[in-house]
């Protein structure tokens, strides 16, 4: 069975490739039919959560007509099987779809909202379904209602089935190809130059080249390796001579790709400068000087919005540079507490209440222009959180090598799930044209450079926010000395 070399050929690679191929399928499967389900139930609770406010207004007034044109406008998605609608004390008030829920079902769905959304799959009038149940409140805070939205489970199922036949056909119709590909491979590349290889090499051979190798395997390899064992020493030699070339080739391209790379970055800062700091320039110094000669009150309200959209314009230019800038300052240790003092009384003219919280003398390796930005992004966001309320920075340390600097405001606090997203380049919590999403951005790359972390966790006076900045404790050479 065996003594074929296309027998060989499609057991020992064909084989091996098929299940390999089948495996990775396997596990690709797994993970895309749980992102997949993931993603169908997404749009449903997407879909919930678009018609809650309208649906929350319309139970405060008891306005059935709108709670009935609400849940019906959901139904323009086909995936949607059915809309309940329920008072604070679990009774129906809209009912729409196929199937209803139980009283009971509707009790212990209430009991299960004390806590937030949640979700479940359900058996509703012999139906199986997929739930998501979302808690309505009133203005005051209170429970207003539950808002339930289902949707088939087999639909569900049926897109995963749909994926997965997709998915095995396409295998299947690769592993024709592949057997196609490896016997036509056999049949053209082996079976007919066979004959002239071996004279080829039986005259390489007859030279100075010497057996070396033992022929073993099927009898095409084995008279194959008679004439291949000859060339083998000037192949590997060459082989080797090309594969060290190769790697320096490699190498030099590498590295001239990264220097070409820093070089666009460096012409695009540069660009990106000029190309829209002097028009912004040119923009708040006409608006300026027309300023000056109007007296129209509307009309000055009107040029002191067009300089504050350029200035904002002007900020968001300067911390694109900032970010796609690394620090190329000299570092050396400074000490904590005169950076923090520093960054605060740059900031004196804001009138903003700031205490700085003493702490022991600690440095950092680090230079003052990276750590003020730092310390400076941080407090105007601690500032704009409660413009009213106080902030409240101090250093510590908190282990033999590392030291902490902290800023606690007492704003609103950010959700535990957004936590990670806000030192995201571009994402912020803020409303529109109060943040570019870039400052905490800035100060987590600068924090890293430093080779340190930043940490969000709620202010320890139970309200607002605390963003800690963790450093590699720094020696005093000077007091050394």
């Amino acid at each position: 069975m065996f003594g074929s070399l296309r027998m060989v050929l499609l057991v020992q690679v064909g084989v091996p490739v098929l299940v390999l191929l089948a495996t990775v399928l396997i596990l690709g499967m797994g993970f895309i039919n749980h992102l997949t389900e993931e993603r169908l139930q997404r749009d449903l609770k997407q879909v919930a959560r678009a018609i809650r406010l309208p649906v929350s207004t319309a139970l405060e007034t008891l306005d059935f007509e709108q709670l009935n044109s609400s849940l019906e406008s959901i139904f323009d998605i086909n995936e949607v099987y059915g809309a309940y609608l329920f008072d604070a004390q679990g009774n129906f008030l809209v009912s729409l779809g196929a199937v209803e829920p139980t009283q009971a079902q509707a009790n212990r769905a209430i009991e299960l909202t004390l806590d937030g959304e949640f979700e479940q799959y359900e058996n509703i009038s012999g139906r199986n379904v997929y739930s998501f149940f979302l808690p309505l409140f009133e203005p005051s805070g209170r429970p207003s209602g539950l808002l339930q939205v289902t949707r088939l489970k087999s639909g569900i199922e049926d897109e995963l089935r749909l994926i997965s036949l997709i998915a095995w056909s396409g295998f299947g119709t690769v592993a024709i190809l592949i057997i196609l590909v490896l016997t036509w491979a056999h049949r053209r590349a082996i079976g007919a130059p066979l004959g002239r290889l071996l004279d080829s090499m039986h005259e390489i051979e007859s030279g100075h080249l010497s057996h070396r190798t033992q022929a073993t395997g099927p009898h095409e390899v084995k008279r194959l390796a008679n004439g291949l064992n000859g060339m083998l020493d000037s192949i590997q030699q060459a082989e080797q001579q090309a594969e060290q070339q190769r790697e320096e080739r490699a190498a030099m391209v590498e590295k001239l790709r990264q220097s070409e790379t820093l070089a666009a970055l460096g012409q695009l800062s540069a660009g990106v400068a000029h190309e829209l700091g002097a028009p912004l320039t040119v923009i708040d110094g006409r608006a300026q000087r027309l300023m000056r000669q109007l007296d129209k009150p509307e009309q000055i309200r009107e040029l002191t919005d067009i300089r504050d959209q350029v200035q904002r314009m002007t900020l968001i230019v300067r911390q694109l540079l900032d970010y796609g800038r690394n620090s190329r300052s000299q570092r050396k240790p400074l000490e904590i507490g005169l950076l923090v003092q520093s960054a605060v009384k740059q900031h004196d003219q804001d009138n903003k209440c700031t205490r700085i919280v003493p702490g022991p003398r600690l440095f950092i390796h680090t230079d003052n222009s990276s750590m003020e930005q730092v310390l400076s992004n941080l407090l105007r966001n601690a500032w704009q959180a409660d413009p009213q309320g106080e902030v409240r920075i101090g250093w510590q340390q908190i282990s033999p090598v590392q030291v902490q600097i902290y800023v606690d405001d007492s704003g609103a606090g950010i959700p535990i799930e957004q936590r990670s997203r806000v030192l995201e380049p571009f994402f912020t919590t803020k409303t529109p044209g109060n943040g570019s999403g870039l400052g905490l951005a800035i100060v987590q790359r600068i924090v890293r450079e430093h080779g340190g972390h930043i940490q969000i966790s709620d202010n320890p006076t139970g309200q607002g926010t605390r963003m800690e900045l963790t450093f590699p404790m720094a020696i005093n050479n000077e007091e050394q000395a």
